[in-house]
């Protein structure tokens, strides 16, 4: 009854914090809602800012009140034991932040009053106290007042054990204190907003909603230690002068009607905004400015959305300088925000679907410069891998005024390891030396890195002695930004046009969903049929779409170096996660439900689905038999035959086929989801518990269980030859052993009706199924039964596992499982939905639709809709010839793993030399421990003969890969990570592998003499 009891004030009280009072005060008195005000911090500070005093008091009553009812009913329901009374306002204060908006510093103040008025007051003084000292140190009242209130917390539970000497009190305000000091860190201070004349520095940690993208970013490199000049800001007027403003411009917008008069009004409205910015402005503010920069000083603009990720404003705001006197800088002030309203940066804008709002100032030393520019930390064409540098004497107004022509270099950084002789290689003007070049090509790279990977538009000045950092702001041309990280895994290789028309809904649909249960209704304006796309035949995902979705989830920054680098993401912090914790806790009982509701659809959907798919493929196959048209010399009616000809090539017939696979479409979507969720889900749990990929049984997994199938049935096939021919059996000795024994042929053609459906690449319908290469897979068997059984430790070494780490294992496992079931019914529903277009274009090739075999994936799936829905007669032959031609040109083509923008890089300047011209030793990731030596073989097909002893070098590895990889000594992949097939593959196998080697298809060659370190993740020439 007690626990019951406490639990049940635990849920009242969050219930009671997630009440939105204040934000009803000011929306019922004030009129406005504080989450689209200021900072979005519904506390009392901003009710009394944006709403007046009367929405501030009803606020200040409102929360005064909710914070006393948790301890008055703790002290009740739990009298002999005080602590309880201070832990329930930790639920409240959570609530009121992650989900009313607020900071729940009131709450707790009254609540603590309430609860012991000593505590109280003591926390209260020794604030006041630390605010005294603080003000007289930075004498800055806002960084001081926030210092003082993050002191008076944290000191809390010091006067809760001075006053009650009592640990669980103690324990219970630490963690009440603790939570409100993290929550004031996050929180925005709104406060500061009313403070048009505070100034605020570069050293500090500046708001981009108070002191504009331009500050920020400054801010953050100078913080960062980049060469910075110091500067001062002042922030954005007040919100009252904004608000006059507006009514001004609405005032003017009504008189359009009388000319005469609205002219007399546009010209007062222009005189007021004037003396309004001149007045605003005091001398004391002015005096000391010119106090900190007693010498030359410029003015520069930092208007909302000027140098912001998707807009730059450039050239749209007065920069003035050199200023010298206080008059002049009071004038330079004024000019820079009277340059907002002109109607050019009005227009530009309007044009970018910018508000309206103010501009801050930012107040430097004016640099004396020698040398000045801007450079780009890649190609602004096409984002390529080029700094380019353009400089001039003086100024960098110059540079980017545009009047003068100025010395333009590229720098190719694509190889790191050639960057020095690509400087020595430059032809140096007379106004730049290789050592400035250096610097700045150092400079633009580490900025580049700093801002998490986004090309940047660098604005910089020589003084003769440094290079200092005077603009950074995002290429904004080059968005959005694509990446292969996660792409590549999911459908590698180069994708023919039907693959994508069907595979891209599917993924952005699922993926779509998923944020849709975190993001609610945030994600209204969200375009999630753009998060995948095709560039050079090549998949990528959109990092930009992806990486605002990472933030509004609460993630770490460090998403989009996860996203363009294949960084490790760091923890999110936890005042972001807050505010997500409800979408959070829907996508988790998705999660946990997933194990139940696959169940419930792989038996009333999928299992059904799968049976009349195979019914149909009886009927059909039954059909050709009778029409004499074609035999399908497949014995087991689970797969039709890929290269039959149509036994009814007429439109009913095909419009039944484009039925049927507009049917598998829709069975693929719920599987679709499945198959991504599930994966998350099972990495997540393998994180949490800390289970090691060695530790899972991977038997399910078709990829497992084929290759396993195979390997027990060579080593019978072997088994067999060598009792009847003896310990020496040749190749065509087993060929013709297995070609005798029926028994042997007809257990291959299980093993093959069994995992037929799996192929090279188990999410491209174009890639041919393991069912329509059964020579290929009959050579495989013949070549394993020449070699020993490869010994499986798997199961040794689970044995060895402590109690707790099977307990561990074992909340793994059953999500392990799943998920090779959902990758069985994905790869079925996807190999039959393949053998249907193939069906589809045998029809077409009897009518003379199609030239040759394979015709149909350059296909759209809408242009086949079309073709068979109109019954004309159509000729495709053009468009397959270009497609056909456009994708081998892709196929063969360097393709980077981070486009910029939607153009590929040009290639035309960029050669990939051979590895041994340039280093010895190439650097991946390493996937399975071991070191071998061998020759080279470049596979670019799962058909590709080995040899002995092989090396693999593949572009990518997937299910289908699994036979061909166990005939090799080591695996280097161009893509991949230690969760990719091919590296559960080898960890199986204990195969050395090296995963993400770039380009390792063309810088390798066959025949190479190499080792490969699966440990260190290295691959050494030898040769």
């Amino acid at each position: 009854m007690v626990l019951l009891t406490m639990a049940l004030l635990l849920a009242a009280s969050f219930a009671l914090g997630a009440l939105p009072l204040t934000s009803w005060a000011v929306r019922l008195l004030g009129g406005g809602d504080l989450r689209r005000l200021g900072t979005g911090n519904v506390g009392v500070s901003a009710a009394f800012i944006h709403g007046g005093k009367l929405a501030g008091i009803a606020a200040v009553l409102a929360e005064v009140g909710r914070g006393i009812l948790p301890v008055l009913a703790g002290r009740f329901y739990f009298p002999d034991a005080p602590e309880i009374a201070i832990a329930l306002l930790i639920p409240l204060v959570a609530a009121r932040y992650a989900i009313a908006g607020g900071g729940g510093v009131t709450n707790a103040v009254w609540g603590l009053l309430v609860f012991s008025p000593p505590v109280a007051v003591s926390s209260g003084i020794w604030g006041l106290l630390v605010w005294g000292l603080a003000r007289r140190w930075w004498q800055k009242g806002d960084r001081a007042r926030l210092f003082a209130s993050r002191c008076g917390c944290l000191c809390t539970p010091i006067w809760v054990w001075v006053w009650r000497q009592s640990l669980p009190e103690f324990l219970a305000a630490a963690g009440l204190g603790v939570l409100l000091a993290a929550i004031n860190i996050r929180q925005g201070d709104d406060m500061a907003l009313s403070k048009s004349e505070q100034l605020f520095s570069l050293d500090d940690s500046l708001d981009a909603a108070i002191c504009g993208d331009k500050a920020a970013k400054l801010s953050q490199l100078k913080r960062a230690g980049f060469n910075v000049p110091s500067g001062w800001i002042l922030p954005f007027l007040k919100e009252e002068g904004r608000g006059k403003k507006e009514e001004g411009r609405r005032k003017r917008e009504e008189g359009r009607g009388k000319k005469e008069e609205g002219r007399r009004k546009r010209e007062e409205g222009k005189g007021n905004e004037e003396n309004a910015d001149r007045h605003s402005i005091s001398n004391s503010v002015i005096q000391n400015l010119k106090g900190k920069i007693p010498n030359r000083i410029i003015v520069r603009s930092s208007a909302a959305g000027e140098d912001g990720d998707f807009s730059s404003a450039a050239g749209q705001y007065q920069t003035i300088g050199p200023v010298f006197t206080e008059a002049e800088l009071l004038d330079g002030i004024n000019c820079c925000r009277q340059s907002y309203w002109t109607s050019e940066a009005v227009a530009y804008r309007r044009q970018r679907q910018l508000p309206d709002t103010q501009m801050a100032v930012l107040i430097q030393p004016y640099i004396e410069s020698q040398i000045a520019g801007v450079m780009f930390s890649r190609n602004p064409l096409d984002g390529g891998s080029q700094i380019i540098i353009e400089a001039l004497p003086g100024g960098a107004e110059s540079v980017v005024g545009g009047q003068v022509t100025p010395v333009h270099l590229e720098v190719d950084f694509s190889q790191p390891e050639t960057l020095d002789q690509n400087l020595s290689a430059l032809e140096f003007s007379s106004i730049i030396d290789k050592k400035n070049i250096a610097e700045l090509v150092k400079q633009a790279q580490a900025i580049e890195a700093f801002f998490h990977g986004i090309p940047q538009d660098i604005e910089w000045s020589w003084d003769g002695e440094k290079v200092w950092i005077l603009q950074s702001r995002p290429i904004t041309n080059l968005q959005p930004f694509w990446t292969r990280t996660i792409a590549a895994e999911v459908i590698p290789g180069a994708i023919r046009p039907l693959t994508w028309s069907i595979n891209r809904p599917l993924t952005c649909g699922v993926w779509g969903e998923i944020f849709k249960v975190v993001l609610g209704e945030r994600a209204a304006n969200l375009n999630f049929n753009e998060t995948a796309t095709l560039l050079g035949s090549h998949a990528y995902f959109n990092a930009t779409l992806l990486g605002e979705i990472f933030r509004m989830m609460g993630l770490p920054e460090q998403g989009l170096e996860f996203l363009l680098r294949g960084q490790k993401m760091g923890k999110p912090p936890l005042g972001k996660i807050l505010p997500n914790l409800p979408g959070l806790w829907r996508l988790l009982q998705r999660e946990r439900a997933l194990n139940a509701d696959f169940e419930g659809d792989r038996t009333s959907v999928f299992i059904p689905a799968l049976q009349s798919l195979e019914k149909s493929v009886d009927s059909r196959q039954l059909a050709v038999d009778n029409s004499n048209n074609a035999q399908c010399p497949i014995p087991d009616s689970q797969c039709p035959m890929p290269n039959a000809q149509c036994p009814m090539p007429n439109y009913q017939y095909l419009s039944e086929l484009l039925d049927k696979s507009e049917q598998i479409q829709e069975w693929l979507k719920p599987i679709t989801y499945y198959n991504i969720l599930g994966p998350i889900g099972l990495a997540i749990r393998k994180s949490i518990f800390r289970v090691d990929d060695e530790w899972l049984d991977n038997d399910t997994a078709p990829e497992i269980a084929s290759v396993r199938a195979l390997q027990q049935l060579a080593e019978k096939l072997r088994t067999s030859a060598i009792l009847q021919l003896g310990e020496t059996v040749s190749t065509a000795q087993l060929a013709q052993f297995f070609a005798e024994n029926s028994v042997l042929q007809a257990n291959f053609e299980q093993w093959l009706n069994t995992y037929g459906y799996l192929s090279e690449v188990g999410t491209d319908i174009a890639v041919p199924t393991w069912r329509e290469q059964p020579e290929f897979y009959r050579k495989l068997l013949l070549n394993l039964a020449q070699k020993p059984a490869v010994a499986n430790l798997a199961a040794t070494d689970k044995l060895s596992l402590t109690f707790a780490q099977k307990w561990r294992l074992n909340k793994c496992q059953e999500r392990a499982i799943v998920k090779s079931q959902i990758s069985e019914i994905y790869a079925r529903l996807l190999a039959h939905l393949r053998w249907t277009f193939l069906e589809i274009e045998a029809c077409g090739l009897e009518m003379q639709v199609f030239k040759e075999p394979g015709d149909i994936f350059y296909l759209e799936f809408g242009e086949i809709q079309q073709w068979i829905r109109s019954a004309a007669n159509v000729c495709f032959q053009d468009t397959i010839s270009q497609r056909r031609d456009r994708l081998l040109t892709d196929r063969d083509r360097p393709i980077p793993p981070v486009v910029y923008g939607n153009l590929l890089p040009n290639s035309s300047k960029r050669s990939i030399a051979p590895a041994t011209s340039t280093t010895a030793i190439v650097q991946g990731i390493p996937a399975s421990i071991g070191c071998v030596e061998g020759f080279v073989k470049i596979c670019r097909s799962v058909t590709t003969e080995l040899g002995e002893s092989a090396i693999v070098v593949v572009p990518y590895t997937d299910a289908g890969w699994a036979p061909l990889l166990l005939g090799a000594t080591a695996i280097i992949a161009e893509v991949g990570g230690q969760l990719s097939h091919g590296a559960i593959i080898a960890r199986e196998y204990k195969i050395p592998a090296v995963m993400n080697v770039a380009e390792a298809t063309t810088r390798f060659r066959d025949g190479q003499k190499v080792r490969v370190d699966g440990y260190l993740g290295t691959v050494e020439l030898l040769e």
